[in-house]
């Protein structure tokens, strides 16, 4: 480690967090031991604290807004609040309060033993106690007081608590004791503690179940086990309240004294309906008693019997059902493996924002297996979990699973299905099924499917996710923007830092990990300014990234998500705001600032940046007249050639400079890589020519084509699912685009496929995006073992610049006639193999030809990228074996150098958090399109007008932004992050989402890595790229 820590050297030693966090101590090793410590959370935190105390600098606060700012904003409170959520101390306060119930109902029994007389009026008021007795009585009245005080505020909802039943307990034994200090005889007040009791068996739930809620173990114990120790439970709380409550009435209405042998004994043979009547009650207080034990004990008993029953029937068939206590609950149907539970559980229960009490309840067609029933029973989540067999086409089974009193339903396709149309058609009539049974409860059902063309049949699905739609939309994103698969699959996952590394690069990569994607109306500060204003805003305050708006237009129902939208944008009240974020509490912040603030800052960034251009202005003045003059007349040449030019223009792709900005890269394709045809190849933007390429798209809002493909020409009607990409202006027959060597290519991508060529219309369509200039598109070419299917064929012979190879992508001599020394990206495809009922995919050839890469292309350039494609995260180890690196301990793939960089794309890290994410983040998967390109045409307001109104041009997908990444300005090296994002969002109208950091060898990365949202004060270096939202085309 170095001597002054990971974080300090990559940091701007002036910036005020920055100074705040470092040493100053005397000694060297006190210095570097801080150092040492120091992480980027500290560095937020410090940063977050500067910023508050500036709001409140001058401004009046009431006692409430300083009270709670102190609470938010403390170092005092946040090292206080560190040290009782530790998850150490929260075990030990619930010990304690397990054991100060517990001596307060052994003191009760002491107290029953205790006789004497008192002398007090009223009678039944007073009873005697010892004086010892009740100052440990009082001692530990005050502390469940507190702790009753804390459960309080913890909870965030003090009212409902107040009004619970812990509460009337409380008020019936806590406070008593505490006001008997200052009452005469108030030693001899009579409490009935004994109804603690009740509260112990709460203490007995939560000891069993504190050490899984908090993560610190992965075994739970028996479900069966702990429901009989429940039960158990319960029957002695009602004996010993029954035989307490009994003793007093008999004794102080009717003077008759009990031992505690014999009410015991009584209320046993009450309760057990045998009633020998040898004792029996004597006063009417008595007799009340024994009637409300009888009732409670019938209404309590008979459903703790009915659910160990129930967890005993489970064991044998797995047919049981949904019980009360289950509510509220989620129900996901389909086929499970153990894998898969783990990961869905993880992303419903295991979250700052889940619901406290949700349970998930899984109803298959087949029996659980050995593994599914030991994940029930000894898991972490094996108290909020419950494995039903059942079919949803069987009416009873959704009774028993109550699917109409779900809060949400999951229906899910196999994924390791053998005839992947056959399960999405199954799966489609699951969800037919069950409709038909909650319609009227209007219950939301979710879909998941493993082909995009299945969801025009589910349109009455709330959401329809396909995890092998995003992975393409990835892995294209990736082949455009490197390193992109990375930044958007981590803003899916929730992460806490680890603030313990090896590496100074691990620290930046941890830092931007954690960060998610968040939603929320915009606060009052924030309406009715400029969007590039609120940004500025929110970043320079809260460390946020606003980065896009969900809006209506015009008079549409539906609304779009708008990647930072042009500079005339104004954020209205109805709108909602996309941040990236660590936490909702960064969301907090930003919805805390003060209007008035908010404009005092904008005005002050105004003036600033006013004069920083006079100074800019002045110093460059005796060079810039010859550049103004020059940059005037360009400007006069561009215009005229954009005003003579042709509506919706043809490009071709034989000419050697499609724009006359810039040569184009585009070569002869038909005399260089095919000889079957001297054709030349025109294309141009135009709609998708079958509506089931429409379908395959992902839209929701399908639409018939209109014609043949032609310059576009939208209707009011039309333009909202209008599916646009650039095509040939006729089908290519399947002879012409297959090839036997790419060796007059250059800068293409190399698609490795082992199999059936299957799933690639969604890549192929990414990489023809409107957002893309015409020199811009790459040729593509495919190694496959054989060649695409007519079905696959006519899927893709009207895009332009694609080509098949037939070749072994596992042969060295194959991978080299396709060019990939020569390619900018390969990109290796794993398909679904399922080795049998109980094992993974093993990705063996992916890994296999990742590795024979690796050989060949040990020398390749710094621009190139190979990005590997995986079904299963776990199947990273085999990629790290191959590369000779340390395989002994658990590898977390989130901190491989291989995903870091971007290099790796994985099935099984969409697949399943897919679906929490959209139960929770109704709009994340609109957002996750978005970025990934290819907008619907209400994507900008300001384009969809001139559309509407004007004769459409591609120059107008220009007002569209989308994701790339750019090589960092020389101005900035050495700069902060600070300056970097002001700069390009102020003067250039770019918003910068992250950055992408070169191998380095003081930082220890061998591989390229993604940090999101970097600190404010991070320094940028000359190897750095950026994540920018812009226009196509934009640079700096």
């Amino acid at each position: 480690m170095p001597s002054e820590g990971f974080v300090f050297p990559e940091l701007d030693r002036t910036a005020s967090e920055v100074e705040a966090c470092l040493p100053k101590c005397p000694s060297e090793e006190d210095a570097k031991s801080i150092y040492n410590k120091i992480n980027f959370s500290n560095i937020r935190e410090k940063y977050r604290q500067n910023r508050f105390r500036e709001r409140i600098g001058g401004k009046r606060l009431t006692k409430m807004e300083r009270l709670r700012n102190v609470f938010r904003y403390s170092i005092y409170v946040d090292a206080i609040k560190k040290i009782l959520f530790a998850n150490q101390t929260i075990v030990a306060f619930v010990y304690t309060d397990l054991f100060v119930d517990l001596l307060l109902c052994l003191a009760y029994l002491v107290e029953m033993k205790q006789e004497a007389d008192i002398h007090a009026e009223p009678p039944w008021m007073y009873k005697w106690r010892s004086y010892d007795l009740w100052i440990v009585c009082i001692f530990l009245s005050y502390w469940n007081l507190g702790s009753f005080i804390i459960r309080m505020f913890l909870t965030g909802k003090p009212i409902s608590v107040l009004l619970s039943f812990r509460s009337a307990i409380e008020c019936a034994t806590t406070f008593p004791f505490l006001a008997s200090i200052f009452m005469k005889h108030g030693q001899y007040l009579y409490v009935p503690y004994f109804l603690r009791s009740w509260v112990l068996l709460l203490r007995i739930k939560s000891v069993s179940k504190i050490k899984i809620n908090l993560l610190m173990t992965d075994k739970a114990t028996d479900p069966l086990k702990t429901k009989l120790v429940f039960l158990i439970a319960t029957i002695i709380a009602l004996l010993y309240n029954g035989m307490s409550a009994f003793q007093y009435c008999e004794y102080t209405f009717g003077d008759v004294h009990y031992s505690i042998l014999d009410s015991l004994y009584v209320v046993m043979v009450t309760l057990s309906t045998v009633g020998y009547g040898d004792i029996t009650p004597h006063t009417e207080g008595s007799r009340i008693v024994m009637m409300l034990l009888i009732v409670i004990s019938l209404a309590v008993l008979p459903g703790l019997l009915a659910d160990v029953l129930n967890t005993v029937r489970k064991r044998n068939d797995w047919g049981g059902s949904v019980p009360e206590s289950a509510m509220p609950f989620i129900l996901i149907v389909g086929s499970f493996r153990p894998e898969q539970i783990k990961e869905i559980l993880d992303g419903f229960l295991n979250r700052e924002n889940t619901e406290a009490h949700l349970n998930v309840i899984f109803l298959d067609i087949n029996r659980p297996n050995e593994d599914l029933k030991f994940l029930e029973r000894n898991s972490m989540w094996g108290h909020r979990i419950q494995f039903i067999h059942g079919s949803v086409m069987d009416e009873e089974s959704l009774k028993r699973v109550r699917a109409r009193d779900a809060k949400a339903i999951f229906t899910l396709s196999d994924q390791h299905a053998s005839d992947q149309m056959k399960e999405d058609e199954r799966n489609t009539v699951r969800l037919w099924a069950l409709y038909c049974f909650t319609v009227s409860h209007r219950v939301p059902i979710y879909t998941y499917n493993l082909s995009p063309s299945t969801a025009i049949y589910q349109k009455m699905a709330e959401e329809i996710i396909c995890v092998r739609e995003f992975k393409q939309d990835l892995l294209a994103l990736n082949c455009r923007c490197r390193g992109a698969s990375t930044l958007l699959t981590n803003l899916l996952h929730q992460r806490q830092p680890l603030n313990h590394y090896d590496e100074s690069w691990q620290a930046q990569y941890d830092d931007g990990s954690c960060n998610e994607i968040y939603m929320a109306h915009p606060p009052p500060s924030l309406i009715g300014l400029t969007f590039k204003e609120a940004a500025w805003v929110v970043f320079l305050e809260c460390q946020v990234i606003l980065f896009a708006m969900k809006a209506g237009f015009g008079d549409k129902r539906e609304k779009e998500i708008l990647l930072n939208p042009d500079n005339e944008y104004i954020i209205s009240k109805d709108d909602q705001c996309v941040y990236i974020c660590e936490g909702p509490r960064d969301v907090e912040d930003v919805n805390s600032l003060d209007k008035v603030y908010v404009a005092d800052r904008l005005r002050e960034m105004r003036i600033r940046r006013e004069l920083e251009n006079r100074v800019t202005v002045l110093s460059q003045a005796p060079s810039s007249l010859q550049s103004e003059n020059s940059f005037q007349a360009e400007v006069r040449e561009t215009h005229l050639r954009t005003e003579s030019a042709p509506a919706s223009p043809l490009y071709h792709a034989a000419a050697n400079n499609t724009s006359s900005r810039a040569p184009s890269p585009i070569a002869s394709l038909t005399r260089s890589v095919s000889s079957h045809s001297n054709k030349s190849h025109h294309f141009r933007l135009a709609r998708l020519p079958s509506t089931r390429m429409a379908h395959l798209t992902g839209s929701r809002k399908l639409i018939s084509r209109l014609g043949q493909p032609a310059p576009l020409e939208p209707s009011d009607t039309d333009i909202e699912s209008a599916p646009v990409c650039y095509l040939l202006d006729e089908p290519e027959k399947r002879d012409n685009l297959k090839i036997t060597d790419t060796e007059d290519m250059k800068d293409h991508i190399v698609v490795c496929v082992h199999h059936e060529i299957t799933n690639i219309f969604k890549f192929v369509y990414n990489l023809r995006s409107p957002l893309l200039k015409p020199h811009e598109l790459q040729d593509i070419v495919f190694l496959c073992s054989n060649w695409p299917s007519h079905k696959t064929f006519r899927l893709i012979n009207r895009f332009p610049k694609v080509y098949f190879m037939k070749g072994n992508c596992q042969q060295p001599e194959d991978l080299l006639r396709a060019g990939i020394r020569r390619a900018k990206q390969v990109v290796v495809m794993s398909e679904s193999e399922c080795l049998d009922q109980y094992q993974r995919t093993s990705d063996s050839p992916a890994i296999m030809t990742s590795h024979l890469l690796d050989l060949l292309l040990s020398s390749r350039p710094s621009d190139s990228s190979r990005i590997v494609n995986l079904m299963e995260k776990t199947n990273i180890r085999f990629l790290h074996l191959l590369q000779g690196k340390d395989v002994a301990e658990e590898i977390d793939i989130f901190y491989t150098p291989a995903y870091a960089a971007g290099n790796v794309v994985v099935d099984g890290l969409l697949s399943n958090v897919l679906l929490s994410q959209t139960y929770y983040k109704s709009e994340i998967i609109l957002v996750i399109k978005a970025l990934c390109g290819m907008p619907g045409l209400l994507y900008d307001k300001h384009a969809a007008q001139n559309l509407i109104r004007s004769k459409p041009k591609p120059r107008l997908f220009d007002n569209f932004k989308n994701l790339s990444l750019m090589d960092m300005p020389d101005e900035f090296v050495g700069k902060s992050f600070a300056v970097l994002f002001e700069t390009f969002l102020l003067d250039r109208g770019a918003l910068t989402l992250g950055i992408y950091r070169a191998p380095d060898d003081d930082m220890g990365n061998e591989l390229s890595f993604v940090y999101t949202n970097p600190v404010p004060s991070l320094v940028m270096r000359k190897s750095d790229k950026v994540y920018v939202l812009a226009a196509q085309g934009w640079t700096y």
